[in-house]
């Protein structure tokens, strides 16, 4: 990228629960988005609602170059992981309260790219249509569960009557969580959004208002997922705003995520840091 945006990241940091013989992780695309966007050095600033003395906050508060603006809540989303034949079984075992307008602070609002990163429904379109003209950019899975508390996550469609903002601009999210994936790809795209359906090592469909594309999966070592695709996103998402084409923006991303499932954290990320800003 010939120049880096200011960047703004919205959605939950989360406390992500491997069982009692692992200790809790920081977890959500918020947070992963915000470290992967500080290692390449990017002005970053993240929103959040979590308690203020969580301690999955404090690798964000040391972490240079980035920003935080922690909303109070009284507790802090979180999730348990439990891998069953080598699939993933996610669970809701508490929420935050959403964000909203307020949470952000005035002189960050300005922010050229702006990525959203729900986890929990805790984003809606009105908060995005607050921010002018910002390039928004992100991870939609968290629009595509249901928030339910104490349950297995289940995939749902956009809920009914949610408009696609016009200032979302490009995004990805994973076709094995949620039912109807090709059509919710032609719906976004239709929008005039650029989207990506991932397939872990598979690779990832593409679609924009011009045709569509299949990017193969990066060769990697795969130690733990975690991450990945909300790593994909920002990058296929900011590639995206600097010019890229959109199959370009996809290889870059699929780079990155590569790199990201080399875990745990960030895995191998670093290293790829100069080819991802070329």
């Amino acid at each position: 990228m010939s120049r880096r945006p200011t960047l703004l990241i919205l959605g939950h940091v989360t406390r992500d629960l491997f069982g009692a013989a692992s200790p809790p992780r920081l977890g959500g695309a918020a947070a992963f988005a915000a470290r992967a966007a500080a290692l390449l050095g990017i002005e970053t600033k993240l929103v959040t609602v979590a308690p203020d003395a969580a301690p999955e906050l404090d690798e964000l508060r040391r972490l240079p170059g980035l920003e935080l603006a922690v909303a109070s809540s009284d507790r802090i989303t979180t999730f348990g992981h439990e891998y069953v034949a080598a699939r993933r079984q996610l669970s809701l075992v508490e929420r935050a309260r959403p964000l909203v307008a307020s949470d952000i602070p005035e002189a960050w609002r300005a922010a050229e790219v702006v990525y959203l990163g729900p986890v929990a429904g805790e984003i809606d379109e009105a908060l995005l249509e607050g921010l002018g003209g910002a390039y928004a950019i992100g991870c939609i899975q968290g629009w595509l569960r249901d928030p339910v508390p104490r349950r297995l996550v289940r995939p749902r469609r956009l809920p009914a009557g949610c408009r696609v903002p016009p200032s979302l601009r490009a995004v990805s999210f994973s076709a094995s969580d949620h039912p109807g994936g090709a059509a919710l790809l032609h719906e976004l795209c239709g929008a005039g959004v650029r989207v990506a359906m991932t397939r872990g090592r598979r690779g990832a469909r593409i679609a924009w208002g011009g045709g569509a594309g299949w990017v193969a999966a990066e060769p990697a070592r795969q130690v733990d997922p975690t991450g990945a695709g909300d790593v994909f996103a920002l990058i296929f998402g900011l590639a995206s705003w600097a010019g890229y084409e959109p199959l370009e923006a996809a290889r870059r991303a699929a780079l990155a995520a590569a790199r990201v499932v080399e875990g745990p954290g960030l895995g191998t990320l670093a290293e790829a840091r100069d080819r991802l800003l070329l």
